[in-house]
């Protein structure tokens, strides 16, 4: 049996490897972004090979465990036996008669496709919009079954014609009479199916990561020659001793998985594999679980980035504890606990900026700076802009702070980081402002201004309240745009900057006797483009059509602009434009835009034309949070400690410095990444699941083509930088005011204990709440005993018919971080939704992990599942 197992194992070895090694070969050029240089990319190829080999050897394994379990305890073992007899039989007397089976698989597949297509079609429409998932599930299944007992019988009367066809065709080519021929014919069918609707969909098929996939069934292609060479093997090793045939199977994992280790070894073979590879990334972030010698989620090796793998709480992306001596985010050292909230460094206005002068705020979705006329670009794409440039400040170095609108724009809005903007999670999809969060408008509001808001998409609607501050809000256009079927919000079609314009220059004209703040928002530019003929054409490409949104738009921008000069207020008016984020047309492998920090979908124009102040370049980097502090700086308002970024008035004065803005993003399958960019620099710290750091010299490589981050040299006070404010963000915001110094007096004690370490003593709640509105929980503990990490608080908001909401949150001062006798005090806030019935509701609270809860138990409070009740609100309406 050993030798079935480990002829089934060397199979997948040498069809993994294989595999890997044309997944890496295929990537030969891009792959020299990390791994430049003949010797560095051939340990690609190798780490390729080997580590698609280590899971082509356990796949083999499993594979043969499974067949060997049905050939030897089922009857389908019998019934596999004797059709393989029967098949080889037949066809030795004649090969005519050995082409049924595949007669059967030719006419089976296309009618099981098109009868499930078609249950698919017409259960869909009695499904669609029911509330009941039992009765979803139900049809489905039964729709399905349906289809498939009227398929088959139908696909055997088919078959029998095919197989008098093949007869004839079998007799001049025997090979179809092979027992392999069923499966051979099943991929090509398959395939072709796929090929046609990947070719039918193209532009929805090319954003899908299919190379996995592609690489897998090549491997699986691979497999049936393999399995030859295996054979062959097999019979050589039959003359060497039963050990030592033994002690062969048992050394190939081992000696596989040295060879990926050693493969590696390197943090640029890893980034290259995980960018520009189907499966490597995957398969060495399944083999770091397997090194994880603490189960923190990370290791140390292939790119790990644990640097103590024997403690729980130490691994990139940590919480750090402050003033403890231990580097628990692995980056920067030990943190003080002390935050710095940064200078805003406001600046003395130019006596020469007009005192009542009005704000324009232009913000253009999917905008990258080298796209425009005046950041380079060849393309008269943005003749409007250029002129707008000509007479204000253009940044030379300005970046969004991540990829996407929905991170973005409140971090326009608001002058906060995109993870640190005071967001209102209860909304469904991405959330929206919370009323804490202060915006452009509420700034200017309080010197005077009144403010407007033109926007145009979906995710703008009032709900997520970034109409905060604005007496006028239009987010018709909305209409305008609509979402692509079995796409998601990277693709949408429709145009409307006429429409903007049109609704911009309206505002205007009815508020000329105020002083007014507008933004006007275009869409125009984001994926999926479309040509339009008011504008040259500069192509059909996808970067020529590109081109031409950037141009339509800038024709609109531009009408907008010359209305301003015909009403006399353009030398009235303070205009900032910029890009919410970029765009990729294949740099690094990447088309569009939302998962990646890369120049290209990150770096975007600023524009900002003060009256008064003479035209330049700015070398100042500068960046989205940046724009309200400006704004304040130049109107009067005051500075707060809310504000993340810097007034860059004194770069619009004369005055340059170079400084590192940040980036953040954070998305599922915990994927955290942080960045710094400098003027000269980008550094790009990958924290997880693949933690590894990026360094681009921007200066000599503006689409970042190489990365030097194995250069120690190379842009190392940026990179100090950014391990900085990484570490210093790791610091929760509330941390030294949760703990308090003496044991706090309680009223109505509830002394819940939520397992033996910690002790509920209270939850102050109001007796009352509005739908729509906020409500503060402040929480009081008592630590008991040392906690490990990963301890969270659920948080359950239960109404009358199963009605349902959550605050799940981990406390300011981390569970980890509590001490025996210690008492920690923090607030939360719960949004109350729209949709809350005017009814009690009762907040049920407790601690977990993961899908473990720890055991609750209160002398005063009642206790279900786990959860104690702290609290009841009455909505009112």
């Amino acid at each position: 049996m050993s030798d079935v197992l480990g002829a089934g194992m060397l199979t997948g070895t040498i069809a993994g490897l294989a595999a890997g090694a044309i997944d890496a070969l295929w990537s030969w050029g891009p792959a020299a972004q990390f791994v430049p240089g003949f010797f560095a990319q051939v340990r690609f190829v190798a780490f390729g090979a080997f580590t698609h080999a280590a899971a082509g050897a356990l796949a083999g394994l499993i594979v043969t465990l499974v067949l060997l379990a049905l050939s030897r305890a089922s009857r389908l073992g019998d019934l596999m036996r004797f059709g393989w007899r029967e098949h080889v039989a037949r066809r030795a007397r004649d090969p005519r008669e050995a082409v049924g089976g595949l007669a059967l698989l030719v006419a089976t597949l296309p009618c099981v496709g098109i009868a499930l297509w078609i249950a698919f079609r017409v259960t869909t429409k009695f499904v669609t919009g029911r509330k009941a998932p039992d009765l979803v599930v139900i049809v489905a299944m039964v729709s399905t079954l349906v289809a498939i007992a009227i398929a088959i019988p139908v696909a055997f009367v088919i078959g029998r014609a095919i197989e008098a066809g093949l007869r004839r065709v079998a007799a001049k080519l025997p090979v179809l009479a092979s027992p392999y021929a069923p499966i051979l014919v099943a991929f090509v069918m398959i395939g072709g199916v796929l090929a046609m609707w990947a070719v039918r969909d193209w532009e929805t098929a090319r954003v899908l990561p299919l190379r996995g996939p592609l690489v897998a069934i090549v491997g699986l292609v691979l497999a049936f020659p393999a399995w030859r060479h295996a054979q062959r093997a097999m019979t050589r090793l039959q003359a060497v001793r039963p050990v030592i045939r033994a002690a062969t199977w048992a050394a190939l994992p081992i000696v596989l998985v040295l060879l990926v280790l050693t493969t590696g070894a390197s943090a640029s073979v890893i980034k290259a594999s995980t960018a520009y590879s189907g499966l490597g990334g995957l398969i060495a972030r399944n083999l770091r679980v397997v090194f994880d010698w603490d189960r923190d989620g990370y290791a140390r090796f292939l790119g790990g980035g644990d640097c103590d793998d024997g403690d729980p709480a130490v691994h990139p992306g940590a919480p750090e504890i402050p003033d403890d001596g231990i580097d628990q985010n692995c980056v920067g050292g030990d943190p003080k606990l002390t935050r710095s909230l940064g200078e805003v460094r406001f600046a003395p206005v130019p006596a020469g900026v007009p005192k009542d002068f009005n704000v324009l705020l232009i913000t253009i979705d999917t905008l990258r700076a080298d796209h425009i006329g005046a950041y380079g670009y060849a393309r008269k794409t943005t003749p409007n802009l250029d002129k707008l440039a000509a007479g204000g400040t253009l940044f030379e170095h300005s970046w969004a702070h991540a990829p996407s609108t929905r991170y973005s724009i409140p971090a326009i809005l608001t002058g906060r980081l995109p993870l640190d903007v005071h967001y209102d999670t209860s909304i469904e999809g991405w959330p929206g402002l919370l009323p804490k969060a202060t915006t452009i408008a509420e700034t200017l509001g309080t010197v005077g201004f009144t403010a407007g808001a033109i926007t145009n998409y979906w995710y703008f609607d009032r709900v997520r309240r970034m109409d905060q501050g604005f007496t006028e809000y239009d987010n018709e256009n909305a209409r305008l745009h609509a979402g692509v079927p079995n796409a998601g919000p990277e693709q949408t079609k429709g145009s409307s900057s006429a429409q903007q314009t049109d609704k911009a220059i309206a505002y205007v004209q009815r508020n000329a006797d105020k002083r007014w703040f507008l933004w006007v928002h275009y869409y125009d530019p984001h994926y999926a483009y479309e040509p339009h003929p008011e504008v040259p054409s500069f192509g059909s490409d996808r970067v020529a059509l590109y081109d031409g949104e950037i141009a339509f738009t800038d024709l609109h921008v531009g009408r907008l602009l010359d209305d301003l000069r015909a009403k006399g207020l353009y030398d009235k008016t303070v205009i900032v434009v910029t890009g919410d984020h970029g765009e990729g047309f294949g740099e690094h492998g990447i088309d569009l835009h939302g998962y990646h920090l890369y120049a290209p979908q990150t770096r975007v124009p600023m524009i900002i034309r003060v009256p008064g102040l003479a035209p330049r370049r700015s070398s100042s980097p500068a960046s989205h949070v940046d724009i309200l502090p400006t704004l304040a700086n130049l109107a009067g308002a005051a500075a707060t400690a809310d504000m993340m970024g810097q007034s860059l008035v004194a770069a619009l004065a004369g005055t340059d410095l170079d400084r590192v803005v940040f980036q953040q993003l954070s998305f599922e399958g915990n994927h955290e990444l942080r960045a710094g960019a400098s003027r000269d620099c980008h550094v790009i710290y990958n924290v997880s699941p693949d933690t590894s750091w990026e360094v681009y010299r921007l200066d000599r490589d503006p689409l970042e083509t190489t990365d030097l981050a194995g250069d120690d040299d190379a842009c190392s006070e940026t990179r100090r930088e950014v391990e900085r404010w990484f570490d210093a963000e790791q610091v929760p915001h509330g941390a030294a005011e949760a703990l308090l110094k003496e044991r706090p007096t309680i009223a109505s004690p509830l002394d819940a204990d939520l397992g033996p370490e910690v002790r509920l003593l209270a939850v102050e709640a109001p007796v009352t709440a509005k739908r729509g509105e906020p409500i503060t929980l402040t929480w009081t503990f008592e630590a008991v005993g040392t906690i490990e990490p990963g301890w969270k608080m659920f948080v359950h908001v239960e109404g009358p018919g199963k009605y349902f909401f959550s605050g799940d949150h981990r406390p300011s001062r981390p569970f980890e971080w509590w001490k025996r006798g210690q008492f920690i005090r923090y607030t939360t806030t719960l949004m109350v939704p729209r949709n809350a019935p005017a009814a009690e509701l009762t907040v049920w609270a407790g601690r977990f992990k993961g899908a473990k809860r720890a055991s609750a138990s209160s002398p005063r409070a009642p206790i279900k599942d786990n959860a104690v009740t702290v609290a009841k609100i009455q909505v009112v309406p």
